[in-house]
């Protein structure tokens, strides 16, 4: 790729990606904020409930948005009638997913042995009829390059759904309101997204059957369905072998690492799949961008994490407040997982790009199969929830070895350029999480053992300031010119 051609790219994305993590920042404070509140008016084994409720409609939501979203973000070309045809069918997938999950309320309530959560199963349908729609919406936008204002409305949204959320538990709806917040949410989006969407100019374009709409994202749908089924198979394991409220600390703690992996996951993904996607329809190769992603990608996720893991026993402690012990006690497990997580994740969108379709299922299904029998042999063995803790992240980490061999083999991204990124930045997360957590301990209490914690990671980070020549990242930085040398 041309040094004319990559800096604009390069810097497009990164505008993209500040604007993502702003957003990401503010959200996730929005996000604590609300934890901290639920966490002191809902119950354990009510938060359990709740969190299987969520779970068991997850697949539905993906059925909902029938790959939409994927499918705008890596279109070579949008076009107005383009995204009619995404509206029409978000419309009649959501309306179908609600009528689905009235059905199976009773059901899912049985397979996750809690008659409680058939109510919400039902109150969670009336999500579906808006939130096919906003995806479609902030897609687009996204794609058009409204980083800005798509950061903008979905941290508004988010936090107009906590308000509402967090009024109706005070009421005593506890735990519906905690439903109410998640219908809500994707209300406000599209509203916002729809009409700014629709004052932008757009050609109209040639006409976009439905059937061949959804012949590719159908694809990614399907693909989304076996990625949280593999997400929520730890979850099940612990409510069902464990009980509701072992379901609800588990809860508590995937909560505090798949947030950040989320909105980390979703900002990157976010960020590079526009550019990913005019490159590769420039008829250039991914292999010219891709190491690079992945070393930021790995930055990001091995140090962030690392951080975590050194102060998240006593950060989640301070946030939810007693009776929470055992979450905080897996935060440290999840944490130093989540980076396998996440880099398996980010690297679907390499595949989606490419439309590897058939390499991108089996990863997906491998993955799946790993988690699966890692968290059985984790119940079976010994009912421990540490040990089902660790079962998704290392099934993601089989995932994403299986994906770098096979780049690797077919040429799309040699081993040799990741290596060293991989190293040095587990190195760095390895450092935040051994200082954090040695300092953390001479801390008396939940306060001054997170101050301690990111006191004691200070040295690594001016360690990494003064040497950031050698960081991989910085290298990557000063290669797009991002940083001068």
């Amino acid at each position: 790729m041309s040094t004319d051609t990559a800096v604009p790219e390069a810097r497009t994305t990164m505008v993209a990606l500040v604007w993502n993590y702003a957003s990401a920042i503010v959200a996730t404070a929005l996000q604590l904020c609300y934890t901290a509140y639920t966490a002191r008016v809902v119950l354990p084994e009510n938060f359990g409930a709740f969190a299987a409720a969520a779970a068991a409609t997850t697949v539905l939501g993906y059925v909902a948005g029938a790959g939409l979203a994927t499918y705008l973000l890596r279109a070579e070309e949008l076009t107005r009638r383009t995204i009619r045809t995404a509206y029409r069918v978000s419309l009649l997938s959501g309306v179908f997913c609600c009528a689905v999950s009235q059905a199976v309320a009773a059901p899912a309530a049985a397979a996750w042995g809690l008659p409680e959560i058939r109510p919400m199963v039902q109150l969670y349908g009336l999500y579906f009829l808006t939130q096919p729609a906003s995806l479609v919406a902030i897609a687009a936008l996204r794609r058009m390059d409204r980083a800005r204002f798509c950061a903008v409305t979905e941290t508004g949204a988010q936090f107009v759904g906590m308000a509402a959320g967090a009024v109706l538990l005070e009421l005593g709806w506890s735990p519906f309101g905690l439903v109410i917040s998640q219908v809500v949410t994707p209300t406000v989006v599209l509203v916002v997204a729809a009409v700014r969407l629709a004052r932008l100019p757009l050609a109209e374009g040639p006409p976009v059957p439905a059937r061949e709409m959804l012949r590719i994202s159908g694809a990614f749908a399907g693909y989304g369905m076996i990625q949280t089924t593999a997400a929520d198979v730890s979850l099940w394991a612990v409510t069902r072998f464990l009980g509701s409220a072992a379901g609800g600390q588990f809860s508590r703690a995937s909560l505090a690492v798949s947030l950040p992996v989320v909105v980390l996951c979703q900002s990157l993904r976010r960020a590079v799949m526009p550019s990913l996607a005019r490159i590769n329809a420039d008829g250039r190769a991914l292999a010219t961008v891709l190491p690079d992603v992945l070393s930021a990608a790995s930055a990001v996720a091995f140090i962030s994490f690392g951080a975590l893991a050194g102060v998240g026993p006593a950060a989640l402690e301070l946030l939810l407040g007693p009776g929470w012990g055992p979450a905080g006690a897996l935060v440290p497990v999840l944490a130093l997982g989540a980076p396998l997580v996440l880099m398996c994740q980010i690297s679907y969108a390499a595949d989606e790009i490419r439309k590897a379709m058939g390499s991108l299922l089996r990863t997906q299904l491998l993955v799946l199969a790993a988690t699966v029998v890692l968290a059985a042999l984790s119940v079976m063995v010994r009912h421990s929830m540490v040990l089902v803790a660790g079962a998704a992240s290392v099934a993601a980490g089989v995932g994403h070895v299986e994906q770098l061999v096979r780049w690797h083999r077919s040429g799309v991204c040699p081993l040799s350029a990741l290596v060293r990124p991989y190293l040095v930045h587990a190195s760095v997360g390895a450092a935040l999480y051994v200082s954090g957590r040695l300092a953390a301990d001479y801390g008396t209490g939940p306060v001054s053992q997170v101050v301690h914690g990111l006191l004691g990671m200070v040295p690594v980070a001016l360690a990494c300031v003064v040497l950031r020549r050698r960081l991989p990242l910085y290298s990557a930085a000063v290669s797009r010119g991002l940083v001068t040398g």
